[in-house]
């Protein structure tokens, strides 16, 4: 003969354990990467959280290591920074090199790049002797120097020879910029319509931007995520 369960009892065993599988869950960080699809990562520290003129600015530590996360968009994480600051710099700036028999670019524009490990990487080689780098939010400065400075930190900003500017990058090219170099790099936001950086990636702005390159000078921008999923909005 088969025995039947008390219901009250059924559900008290189950509430009991969904309730000890929640006091093993901690906090999670999700991020909306497209339409529908998210990426949730356990949050171990949020060691900042605040708001500067332009924008959310956080700092957490989660899988991935340090990030620092901007209006709730990751821009770059300790596990794997590298991978893209290196990308972004040092091809630009081997090819500048090759195109002039060796001789490596003296003169680098950096537009953007807050987080200071494209300008750590600019200055690893010993050939530059300028770099201007405008960025237009001095709190992700700031952050990223007090709470990231694996990326960059205050060694990068007292190199000598950066010259850091806070200010519009689009706005000191197009109209302040009385020099000329031998890349130009800008990491900057992605190519979204309507979003921040978008006169950054237009004809226009690159044919400007060719006359401020010297000769056999190099130009590279970052252009959004590359991945398998298609994003309609980039480039």
């Amino acid at each position: 003969m088969s025995s039947l369960v008390p219901a009250s009892s059924s559900s008290s065993n189950s509430a009991a354990a969904i309730e000890d599988q929640r006091s093993k869950a901690g906090f999670r960080f999700v991020e909306a990467v497209f339409p529908g699809v998210d990426i949730s990562v356990e949050l171990k520290e949020i060691m900042v959280s605040s708001e500067s003129e332009f924008q959310k600015v956080q700092a957490i530590r989660t899988a991935f290591g340090k990030s620092l996360v901007t209006d709730g968009k990751t821009q770059s994480t300790q596990m794997d920074e590298y991978v893209y600051h290196e990308s972004l710099v040092h091809p630009s700036l081997i090819k500048n090199a090759m195109d002039k028999n060796g001789n490596g670019p003296k003169s680098v524009f950096i537009g953007g790049g807050g987080e200071l490990a494209t300008a750590r990487e600019v200055l690893r080689h010993l050939s530059v002797e300028r770099l201007v780098m405008v960025d237009l939010d001095e709190h992700v400065l700031n952050v990223c120097k007090q709470y990231l400075p694996e990326w960059g930190g205050e060694s990068v900003v007292k190199d000598p020879r950066l010259e850091l500017i806070i200010g519009d990058a689009y706005a000191y090219l197009t109209e302040e910029c009385q020099e000329t170099f031998d890349v130009i790099i800008m990491d900057i936001s992605d190519p979204i319509e309507a979003g921040p950086g978008i006169m950054l990636y237009t004809q226009e702005f690159y044919l400007f931007v060719k006359s401020l390159l010297n000769p056999h000078g190099v130009f590279v921008t970052q252009a959004g995520v590359a991945d398998g999923v298609a994003q309609p909005e980039g480039y």
